[in-house]
């Protein structure tokens, strides 16, 4: 069974799909692998913060890159506070996301180890404003995780996952990537600095 029909099964049941436990159980209820509740999870927070999602400008938008997608033999980039500072040398797909993502008007990448480090600047840049989204891109596991989080905080995630997961040398879809970057962003390919209004709060799920 599909991902997309499991789905609609477990909606057709009534099932309470709210937490990644109540997804798990759910899942068990039906003799699915429970090893979907993540990916389900994941797409389900997906789809109810997108609409939240395209209301933030873009520029308060964090994009959360996994070290694990750097070239690590050949990598020129270095670590500072927030992570590591791509050098953009065309030797990993990080360059290429972040040279996109600038020209639709990002300003916010972060190059990330790992988890403690994505929660240090959640902490600091959140309560400041300075983040109102986020754009996550990393293992099933931990985007569900953050989803989690993220919902509690009240800031609307849009999740890629990597399509080879591991610690080094992982791989992601970058035109997947790159459509999550124009949400609600009109003509993407002909503007460098979009803002659109924001308005509401995002609805929690």
């Amino acid at each position: 069974m599909s991902l997309e029909n499991t789905i609609a099964k477990l909606f057709a049941l009534g099932a309470d799909l709210s937490t990644r436990n109540a997804v798990r159980i759910a899942l068990s209820l039906i003799s699915e692998d429970e090893e979907l509740t993540d990916q389900i999870y994941v797409e389900l927070k997906n789809k109810a913060y997108k609409e939240d999602f395209a209301r933030v400008p873009v520029e308060k938008r964090a994009v959360f890159i996994p070290q694990c997608l750097r070239n690590v033999k050949e990598c020129s980039a270095e670590f500072g506070e927030y992570g590591w500072k791509c050098a953009k040398c065309g030797k990993c797909p990080i360059g290429e996301i972040i040279k996109y993502g600038e020209k639709l008007g990002y300003k916010q990448f972060y190059i990330v180890p790992g988890g403690s480090l994505v929660k240090k600047i959640l902490k600091e840049k959140v309560p400041k404003g300075e983040i109102k989204a986020a754009i996550g891109i990393a293992c099933w596991p931990e985007l569900a995780e953050a989803a989690e989080k993220l919902s509690m905080l009240k800031i609307p995630l849009q999740a890629v996952p990597l399509l080879k997961a591991g610690c080094i040398n992982t791989i992601v879809d970058i035109e997947r990537v790159k459509e999550i970057m124009q949400i609600g962003i009109k003509n993407p390919e002909k503007t460098s600095s979009v803002s659109p209004d924001v308005s509401g709060t995002p609805t929690p799920v």
